[in-house]
């Protein structure tokens, strides 16, 4: 479920390409549609968390926009039925800043006007509380 907080005063233009960016990568994503998933991507894009290695030492960890489209692309992550809420919460002249929330998992985008689209630069995420995997 999309949310738009009334506040923002960029050009709806503006907030309808970050919220595209937004539901192609997680609807990408949920719906195990790869190419759609790659389209919210920047290129040069990383995802990042901060948990604990194997060895229970905290750290960044990452992966690249391929890894998950590549992930999208095996049908593993498919999940219709998954509910969601994206809430955009500033819009500035060429970056935004985005929260997806859904069962599994939290992830914080930052969105970047380059070329006159709207794609995402950087995903910070984590887990739900509880859903961690074993």
């Amino acid at each position: 479920m999309p949310r738009v907080p009334e506040k923002l005063t960029a050009p709806q233009e503006d907030i309808d390409g970050v919220m595209r960016a937004a539901l192609d990568y997680v609807e990408g994503y949920l719906q195990a549609d790869p190419k759609r998933h790659a389209n919210a991507y920047h290129p040069e894009a990383l995802k990042r968390r901060f948990a604990p290695n194997p060895f229970g030492i905290d750290m960044v960890q990452y992966v690249t926009p391929q890894v998950m489209v590549d992930f999208a692309a095996t049908g593993q992550s498919k999940d219709e039925d998954a509910e969601f809420e994206v809430v955009i919460d500033d819009v500035g002249r060429n970056v935004a800043s985005v929260r997806v929330y859904s069962t599994t998992w939290i992830d914080y985008l930052h969105i970047a006007r380059g070329r006159g689209e709207w794609r995402i630069i950087h995903v910070a995420w984590e887990h739900q509380p509880g859903m961690e995997p074993d």
